[in-house]
């Protein structure tokens, strides 16, 4: 039996995830995500998809990221009527993702003059669509076809997807975690499938020991309260917020960082926190139970959510040493631009990232030392500090990614490496076929392999 896998999207780029697996007897859609990098508004994602939505009968979603979902109110707006599947804690933290990327979606498309990709009435659509299924759960499709999610360690309920038939099988690795959050358990060891469509966002780097990252960020957080400056973190409102307000909550409880406020500012990060704790059964064993019994393993004194915009505007010239966390992570949009033009210029601020940065993003501007950068329209000279911890990072390294292939070598045909700028795909491609001699390519959009399933 043939089958043929489809790479209409994150092939040969970070985002945009959306491939296509046609058995000829069904089609199954994996992930349907936004194109990220200079604005949210990408043309590419105004696009026609490259298929017949309609005659897709379903769709599985590896995680909640908008690069992986953010194109799915679109797609059922376009006439998909299938099933999406995922697990139950990436369907309850989608809804409020899309509708907060629908916002920045509208806001850029005003600006490009075109029309927004999704409105509220596409979401509700989708949200009917949508159900969630526990990790393990066989689902019996079409053709003799079977879907599994295993747990991949990214973010809570993030998932690889397996797809199995005639006892041969592919598996969607979506995005892999690396072990370092606090609240998740470890990836599940990579099932032994016959062919692997793999993630490669650090397919080319190592990063240093995660072991010292709270050190780090203890470090950090001393010098900037001793700078007498404000502390401002660019942060993902999914799973990096989350880590961070239980790292500073820890180092505050336990007296190794100054008692200064924190001010969590992002409507989103508070509903995306609220989520979190509602799914007590996605977190590591170890916070399971107390978040059952109703702790709020994210609250302490010194924090305070920021509601409302207007209360947003005064946080950042509020006095004395203080911690913000705003998103977005990219420094792409959201309030973090504001506090970013107030606090840039002040070489007593620090700027701490802590995530990806993908190409031309001002985030990654910033990381490389950019010191004139250019914000909505006005010029902002950077004096502040800019620090960087990568021990916060929710994907394997280079090094990580080449052990978790080398789980599944011996039953492994061939490796398709997406996911990564096109750099980091193909060296993690030359380390797979020199150091563990597995057929590796590095598909580019728009590209297609046969498979035996």
């Amino acid at each position: 039996m043939t089958s043929t896998i489809y790479f209409h999207g994150g092939a040969g780029a970070v985002t945009g995830s959306n491939f296509l697996l046609d058995t000829g007897e069904a089609k199954f859609l994996v992930d349907c995500g936004l194109t990220q990098g200079r604005h949210s508004a990408e043309a590419q994602n105004w696009e026609a998809f490259p298929y017949d939505v309609a005659s897709v009968p379903f769709l599985f979603v590896t995680h909640a990221h908008i690069d992986h979902i953010g194109r799915i109110p679109k797609l059922v707006k376009d006439g998909f009527k299938g099933r999406i599947i995922s697990t139950e804690a990436t369907r309850a933290l989608a809804e409020p993702l899309l509708l907060d990327s629908m916002e920045l979606l509208a806001h850029d498309a005003r600006k490009h003059e075109r029309e927004p990709l999704y409105n509220e009435h596409d979401i509700e659509h989708t949200m009917r669509l949508w159900e969630g299924v526990p990790y393990h759960k066989k689902i019996e499709l079409p053709g003799g076809v079977s879907a599994e999610f295993l747990d991949a360690g990214h973010i809570l309920g993030s998932a690889m997807v397996r797809l199995s038939r005639g006892g041969k099988s592919v598996v969607f690795t979506g995005d892999l975690g690396g072990g370092n959050s606090p609240l998740l358990a470890p990836h599940e060891p990579l099932p032994h499938p016959d062919y692997l469509v793999m993630e490669s966002v650090y397919g080319n780097r190592v990063r240093p020991e995660d072991k010292n990252r709270r050190e780090e960020l203890e470090n950090v957080v001393e010098e900037a309260v001793a700078r007498g400056g404000t502390l401002l973190i660019p942060a993902f409102s999914t799973e990096r917020t989350q880590d961070l307000l239980f790292e500073i909550r820890n180092l505050m409880v336990e007296r190794r960082v100054p008692q200064v406020p924190v001010y969590l500012d992002s409507p989103l990060a508070t509903k995306i926190t609220a989520a979190y704790l509602a799914n007590p059964g996605y977190f590591a064993e170890a916070f399971r139970e107390r978040v059952k019994g109703g702790e709020n393993i994210f609250a302490f004194p010194e924090l305070k959510f920021v509601e409302d915009a207007e209360e947003s505007k005064h946080v950042a010239g509020k006095p004395g040493p203080k911690i913000i966390i705003a998103g977005s992570g990219m420094s792409s949009g959201g309030r973090v631009h504001a506090h970013e033009k107030v606090l840039l210029p002040d070489p007593r601020s620090t700027l701490l990232i802590v995530g990806y940065q993908a190409a031309g993003s001002l985030g990654r501007r910033l990381l490389e030392g950019d010191k004139n950068i250019l914000m909505q329209g006005q010029r902002v000279q950077v004096k502040a500090k800019v620090e960087a911890i990568y021990g916060y990072s929710a994907h394997m390294d280079g090094e990580q990614l080449l052990e978790f292939v080398n789980q599944g070598r011996d039953a492994l045909k061939q490796v398709f490496v997406v996911m990564g700028e096109p750099a980091s795909a193909s060296f993690l491609v030359q380390r797979i076929r020199d150091y563990l001699s597995v057929k590796a390519t590095a598909p580019l959009a728009g590209e297609q392999a046969e498979i035996d399933l």
